[in-house]
């Protein structure tokens, strides 16, 4: 009989999604790339300052406190940054890979809903700007292609890439303005974004729903910036960022681990520094709970890891809490109970140095070995 390994990450991330419910997400399809480039979580900044791992490129963009919780601000003046991507990952190099993080916009004296009603939601929106690294001769950068063209998506929930669009629609509806239906799960809530990138298309979920499914022809970006349209300091709305994730890959989870004998799976997440899985992270449970349907014979350990922050004997209780947390929910799912073994680990097999801001993202993850 063989046997799988599923390591859980001992994950920080922090995706605060209580709002929108578990069972919104259902049928979420949405799996991250299993090699991390770039994580940022903002949880060492002080705020009032220019984030240490990004490049801001225009306008202000500082660290920001919103329920105690620190993260990034695009404040005023057409702001925009760029992720600082460390020497070993400093380009997108490959075709496959995801883009995750959370945003909420903001007005100083107005709701969401109102400022909607005043037409003030009507253009502001979040960009992704893909690029060529601007440090490189202009001869040898190579066309991004379809990837001239930003991905775009507006306050109130329209997503656009080049000629393809779509409208979120989950939710309850609060109001219809301009014929846009405007959810209750985008007004004055953090929203979760997750982008897919393959060789062959370009996907964009909002919270659980996608929303958007773009065909790819041509291109290979090496970078990308956040950037916020309609942003003021006076005027109008202002917009935050936390849980930001940059993933390469993002091949079929049962071909690598036959291929392999392991797969990271980088979309299992936890409220900080407890054991309580995010909605967002049923895109991988349900990939999990369909191989085990279809590959019956398996038997799984689930295991825990973590970095090496905090001291050994509270990182190996988390894992081990983290770890039986994914099992009590695969079993929900439907996974018969003996298949199935929790174990944590902590911080004692890294993949990674402990030592830099990369290293331990990768030492805190998600991962299905095969046992032979």
């Amino acid at each position: 009989m063989k046997k799988i390994i599923i390591s859980i990450l001992g994950m920080t991330m922090n995706i605060a999604q209580a709002q929108v419910s578990e069972k919104s997400y259902a049928k979420f399809d949405f799996v991250s790339g299993d090699k991390v480039l770039f994580e940022d979580n903002f949880l060492s900044e002080k705020t009032d300052e220019i984030p240490s791992y990004w490049l801001v490129n225009s306008g202000m963009v500082e660290v920001s406190k919103i329920n105690n919780e620190l993260v990034m601000g695009f404040l005023d003046a057409e702001p925009s940054a760029f992720p600082r991507l460390n020497a070993k990952y400093k380009k997108l190099s490959a075709s496959r890979y995801t883009i995750e993080f959370d945003y909420l916009w903001r007005f100083d004296n107005s709701t969401f809903i109102d400022a909607a009603k005043e037409g003030k939601l009507k253009f502001p929106s979040i960009q992704i700007k893909f690029q060529t690294d601007q440090q490189e001769l202009a001869g040898n950068v190579p066309t991004i292609g379809d990837f001239a063209k930003p991905i775009l998506i507006q306050a109130l929930g329209k997503a656009t890439f080049k000629t393809f669009e779509g409208n979120y629609k989950a939710g309850k509806l609060l109001e219809t303005i301009d014929e846009v239906q405007v959810s209750e799960d985008l007004a004055d809530k953090w929203v979760h974004v997750s982008i897919a990138i393959t060789e062959k298309s370009l996907k964009v979920y909002l919270n659980s729903e996608r929303i958007l499914n773009a065909q790819i022809a041509s291109g290979l970006p090496e970078t990308f910036m956040l950037y916020a349209y309609g942003v003021s300091k006076e005027y109008g709305p202002q917009v935050f960022f936390k849980n930001v994730r940059i993933a390469e890959g993002g091949a079929d989870p049962y071909k690598t681990l036959t291929t392999d004998g392991k797969f990271i799976a980088r979309g299992i997440n936890f409220d900080v520094n407890k054991a309580t899985i995010k909605p967002e992270s049923m895109g991988t449970l349900n990939t999990i709970v369909s191989i085990l349907k279809e590959h019956p014979e398996l038997t799984f350990e689930i295991g825990g890891h973590t970095d090496s922050d905090g001291d050994d004997a509270s990182n190996l209780k988390l894992s081990q809490d983290r770890a039986d947390a994914v099992k009590a929910k695969l079993i929900s799912l439907g996974v018969n109970a003996s298949k199935l073994i929790a174990k944590g680990y902590g911080e004692t097999k890294p993949i990674g140095d402990n030592k830099t801001f990369e290293g331990k993202a990768e030492n805190r993850r998600v991962e299905f070995v095969i046992l032979k």
